[in-house]
C-alpha cells in the first residue's frame, strides 16, 4: 500500500502568490509615500502663508516675542530674569559686566538665570506689562494650542522640582511659530495667562507640531497654564 505524497503548490501558484505579496508591499509603500508627500506639501504651504498680526488676549493665553538678544544694528531691548520663582522683564544695563563672566555663569546651568544677565537688569527699571503688550509682537494665542498636559522634573543645580507643560500646535500655530522663530532664534517667549507672566522660555527655530514649555517653578502656575491652553479658564 503506497503513501500519497503531500500536495504542494505548483510553481505557477507559487509565482502568483509571490507577485501578489510584492504588489501588496509596493502598494503600501506608495500609499505611505503619498501620505508623507501630501503632509510635506501641506506644511510647506502653511509656512508660506502671510498671517495677519495678532492682538493680545487679556482673558486667555498670549505669547509675546521678547527682543532680548543683541543683533547687528539692533541691541537687545529687554531682559527676562527669574527671581524667587517669579519672572520680571527689565531694561538691560550692560555697564560693568565682563563678557567672560557672562559666559562662565551661563554655562553653570541651563535653567538658572545668568548672574551677568541679572546684574545687567538690576540697574534697569521693570518694564510695565502695558509697554510689553504695545511693543512686543504677539506670536501665538490660546487658540493655537491643544491637548496640553503637565509633567514634573528635577533640577539638581537648584535641588528643586520644576514643571513642564507639553502641548500640541494647530496647523496655524505651527506655521506662525516656524515663521517667527526663523528670524528670532534663541530669543525668549513670554507666556501670559491673562495679565500674569508664567514663564519665559528660550525659543528654538524648528518645524514642530508640539512644544514643551519649561521651566515653570510653581505647580499652580503650570496647572493654570494647562487649564488655559485647554480652554478651561
Amino acid at each position: 500500500m503506497s503513501e500519497t505524497s503531500p500536495t504542494r503548490p505548483n510553481s505557477t501558484f507559487r509565482l502568483l502568490r509571490e507577485r501578489g505579496t510584492v504588489r501588496i508591499v509596493l502598494g503600501a509603500a506608495l500609499i505611505l509615500a503619498a501620505y508623507y508627500a501630501i503632509g510635506a506639501i501641506k506644511v510647506y504651504r502653511m509656512q508660506q502663508v502671510k498671517w495677519p498680526p495678532l492682538t493680545p488676549d487679556l482673558e486667555g493665553v498670549t505669547v509675546l516675542g521678547l527682543p532680548d538678544k543683541d543683533k547687528p544694528g539692533r541691541p537687545r531691548k529687554y531682559v527676562a530674569i527669574e527671581a524667587n520663582h517669579a519672572w520680571q522683564i527689565r531694561r538691560p544695563d550692560d555697564a560693568g559686566v565682563e563678557e567672560d563672566e557672562e559666559d562662565e555663569t551661563e554655562e553653570r546651568s541651563e535653567y538658572r538665570p545668568a548672574a551677568a544677565v541679572a546684574s545687567r537688569a538690576a540697574a534697569g527699571s521693570i518694564v510695565p506689562l502695558e509697554e510689553l503688550l504695545k511693543t512686543c509682537p504677539v506670536v501665538l494665542r490660546g487658540e493655537h494650542f491643544r491637548d496640553a498636559s503637565m509633567s514634573e522634573d528635577y533640577e539638581p543645580f537648584r535641588d528643586k522640582h520644576y514643571y513642564r507643560v507639553h502641548v500640541k500646535l494647530t496647523d496655524e500655530g505651527r506655521s506662525r511659530y516656524w515663521q517667527y522663530s526663523r528670524d528670532h532664534d534663541d530669543e525668549s517667549l513670554v507666556f501670559l495667562v491673562k495679565k500674569e507672566i508664567v514663564t519665559c522660555p528660550k525659543m528654538s527655530h524648528m518645524d514642530t507640531a508640539s512644544l514643551t514649555i519649561e521651566p515653570i517653578w510653581i505647580k499652580e502656575d503650570a496647572e493654570k497654564l494647562v487649564r488655559a491652553l485647554n480652554g478651561k479658564l
